[in-house]
């Protein structure tokens, strides 16, 4: 859509009237002056100018050309308004909240939105405490990690929460995801955080994990590449792995196995206590074959490796002979079938 075509719309709804909630998803090529029906609405509650859907990222690449200089004369036509105002929810581009200049239009906007926000003295829904009282965070992150983003309020529903309250399941009642910047109650939206980063997030953006090692839920983004190389699919956190307990490679062709393994897999690595080497199964078992550098210890462990080699060898030769046999059979079968018809067709 353009500009034109959503200003057209917006004209065609009496939107100034009528539009309570407004999304602009995937609208990247507008600048936002399409926006300008909605100059001065009472009645607009929500508006998301992310230019994504729900439990997307909103960092976009290319950056969308959606304006401060369009837009933020239409969001004041409206706060300005004062107590006719209905506006509860704003969430802006990532681009416009990617660095904080005090000296920008934009910073002004967010300080005049964070007072309209105030002035309406808004209660937590759980403990009835004053949301504006609070002077450690405002209703807008104007110098955090987050700025630019709205506190206290849910997106889904819009119902107001302070960080005190917290959910018997999942803890602080109302968090912020870091993946889609949105903040959700406990009521709308199950929200997972990690421990390793610090970040919450829905788990409709992103399915956390839990480390094998300690257990605690963690993202995908602190999920570190390394893998067992028995593909055995257990998740371990950076933590754990930079601890150097949750792998253990083999000095020889240097592929890793996670320590679950290593106990319970006669392939994996095992450390040698004799000539003090840590070898996967296979690669110890070639140094016993080879002769080289293989001392009493690693023939007792490269022994089990050989062992079920042996068997599951034992096993293939087995079912080559089995197969053997049905082939055989059936082919003498259609020779059988040949030689009957050959004579039915002599007799004729």
């Amino acid at each position: 859509l353009s500009d034109e075509d959503i200003r057209g719309v917006l004209l065609s709804i009496d939107a100034v009237n009528n539009l309570k909630k407004l999304r602009l998803t995937n609208c990247i090529h507008v600048t936002g002056v399409g926006l300008g029906p909605l100059r001065g609405s009472t009645i607009m509650q929500q508006i998301n100018l992310s230019l994504v859907g729900d439990h997307e990222s909103p960092k976009l690449d290319p950056e969308p050309p959606i304006s401060c200089a369009e837009v933020l004369p239409i969001l004041d036509s409206i706060i300005e308004r004062g107590e006719e105002c209905s506006l509860e929810y704003l969430q802006f581009p990532n681009e416009w909240r990617r660095e904080r200049n005090t000296e920008s239009d934009f910073h002004a906007f967010l300080t005049r939105f964070n007072n309209y926000l105030s002035s309406r003295a808004d209660v937590c829904l759980k403990c009835s405490c004053n949301l504006s009282e609070n002077n450690e965070i405002q209703m807008i992150d104007l110098a955090g990690s987050e700025y630019g983003t709205q506190n206290y309020t849910c997106y889904d529903c819009m119902n107001k929460y302070c960080y005190e309250c917290e959910d018997h399941l999942f803890g602080c009642y109302i968090r912020l995801c870091h993946r889609c910047e949105k903040s959700y109650c406990a009521h709308c939206q199950t929200v997972d955080y990690c421990t390793c980063c610090g970040f919450s997030y829905c788990v409709d953006c992103i399915d956390s994990k839990q480390c094998s090692q300690c257990e605690e839920n963690t993202c995908l983004d602190c999920i570190p590449g390394v893998r067992c190389h028995n593909n055995c699919g257990k998740i371990w956190c950076i933590p754990c792995v930079e601890d150097g307990d949750a792998f253990s490679r083999c000095d020889s062709c240097n592929e890793a196995y996670c320590v679950d393994c290593c106990n319970s897999d006669i392939h994996a690595v095992k450390f040698c206590d004799v000539c003090k080497d840590l070898h996967c199964g296979q690669c110890r078992v070639k140094e016993c074959k080879e002769g080289e550098n293989c001392c009493a210890g690693c023939y007792q462990l490269a022994f089990p490796v050989l062992l079920e080699d042996k068997e599951r060898v034992q096993t293939e030769m087995d079912e080559l002979r089995s197969e053997y046999r049905e082939q055989s059979n059936e082919i003498n079968e259609l020779k059988r079938k040949v030689k009957d018809l050959t004579g039915e067709l002599a007799e004729e």
